[in-house]
């Protein structure tokens, strides 16, 4: 009988060394998962600066270029009205020789019937 109470605590410390075993282990993987996730969100939040970097660089891009397409637009559109003007773009020649045919036309039979 008296042999039971010592394999008791024979048992007893086995198992609360075990279980201070146990909690070792958890410390240290909870302390390596710390780590990972402080790696694991200095990463992330290193991404993200690059990717908003890229972000605006890529706007600053698109802006110089819609900028840049305005710029020669206009420019077209403005040559385009200077011939225009001056009487020699060549779309808008022959309808106009077309429409001053017709006011000829049209003041011709005004007069005649007069």
């Amino acid at each position: 009988v008296a042999a039971m109470p010592l394999h008791r605590d024979r048992e007893k410390k086995e198992s609360t060394a075990e279980e201070m075993e146990a909690e070792e282990h958890e410390q240290e993987a909870s302390s390596s998962e710390e780590e990972d996730s402080d790696t694991s969100s200095e990463d992330c939040e290193r991404r993200r600066m690059e990717c908003l970097d890229e972000m605006c660089n890529l706007e600053k891009q698109f802006t110089d270029l819609k900028d840049q397409l305005y710029r020669e637009r206009l420019s077209q559109v403005n040559s385009k009205l200077a011939e225009v003007e001056a009487g020699r773009a060549a779309e808008y020649l022959e309808p106009l020789a077309v429409l001053k045919q017709y006011l000829f036309n049209q003041t011709w039979s005004v007069t005649v019937w007069l």
